[in-house]
């Protein structure tokens, strides 16, 4: 009896082992990944200390807005607009409530296994509040940030052959079923993938993108107004690109609805882009092949920070 309850509970370990070890298997990916693009916080350097300053014009202090990258796109010198709000301007004295970068911030990368430490800048302003208040009091200081932002998504395993409703192998890769997306460390990006026969020589793709973050889409070219505000004219639209990145001819082979071809701007509906695609498989080879299919997504993205501010009594 004791050398078979011995023998049941050795089975009963090399069972659970197997599960759990090869009952499910975690993609590898090259992208460190995250959801996040630029993070700000803001803050006020003054003497008084403790986000206080002193009225009448009595203390000079610095606005600080702290921008961190954690995410993978490089954001180059000037791409980045912060646009002071909340208070009055005149008031506090600021010339200019807008500014930009005039240093790069570089997007975080894997080295020897480890992600990198988020590159940060600080943009400040200078100010100095002038009215004279009757008592002490407390309001907002808020900054908006929009910065020029890239989502790069791919699926290394799109199934693709000449004669797409023809028979294959057994140990051949399916077209019929959905796909894993990897995604660069950014707030919006490819949540749905898949690919299904569409024809003799087509394939059908879909995609579903979605902006993960608290912050608002604005087209590519936003950044030209040159202040970081509303616009309901530039608002929830994106552009994006897809492409198979080993044939060169992908304008040729790739279209998608609502592009141009396999490139455009497209509209970002409750936070999210649909994309259906269609590949022409007629010019490719007649074995089943695997090959990568990349999307490019271009977009400005908007978001804000705030803090409370003291204002005292000098008198």
């Amino acid at each position: 009896m004791k050398i078979s309850n011995f023998i049941f509970i050795i089975l009963v370990l090399i069972f659970f082992v197997a599960c759990t070890s090869g009952g499910s298997k975690t993609a590898s990916t090259g992208f460190v990944g995250g959801k996040e693009g630029l993070s700000a916080s803001i803050s006020i350097d003054s003497a008084s200390g403790g986000n206080k300053v002193l009225d009448a014009g009595s203390e000079n202090f610095r606005i600080l807005v702290n921008l961190q990258n954690k995410g993978e796109h490089n954001v180059p010198e000037n791409d980045v607009l912060v646009t002071l709000d909340g208070i009055s301007f005149n008031a506090f004295q600021i010339r200019d409530p807008t500014k930009r970068n005039i240093l790069p911030l570089t997007g975080i990368r894997r080295e020897a296994g480890k992600a990198t430490t988020p590159a940060q800048i600080i943009v400040d302003y200078d100010a100095n509040y002038q009215p004279n208040e009757d008592a002490d009091r407390t309001t907002n200081i808020a900054a908006n940030i929009c910065y020029n932002y890239e989502t790069i998504s791919r699926v290394k395993n799109l199934c693709l052959r000449k004669k797409v409703t023809s028979p294959s192998s057994a140990t051949a890769c399916k077209i019929d079923e959905t796909k894993l997306a990897e995604n660069s460390g950014a707030p919006f990006q490819v949540t749905t993938f898949s690919e299904r026969p569409a024809g003799e020589n087509k394939v059908n793709v879909y995609i579903e993108a979605k902006n993960s973050g608290k912050g608002l889409l604005y087209d590519k070219d936003y950044l030209s107004q040159g202040k970081c505000i509303e616009s309901d004219k530039d608002k929830n639209k994106i552009y994006a690109k897809v492409e198979l990145t080993e044939f060169k001819d992908s304008v040729n082979i790739i279209s998608c609805s609502g592009l141009n071809g396999n490139q455009g701007t497209v509209n970002v509906i409750q936070n999210s882009v649909q994309l259906s695609c269609t590949v022409d498989t007629s010019s490719l080879q007649d074995n089943t092949f695997e090959t990568p299919l990349r999307v490019t997504f271009d977009y400005v993205y908007k978001d804000s920070v705030s803090t409370s501010l003291t204002i005292k009594n000098s008198v």
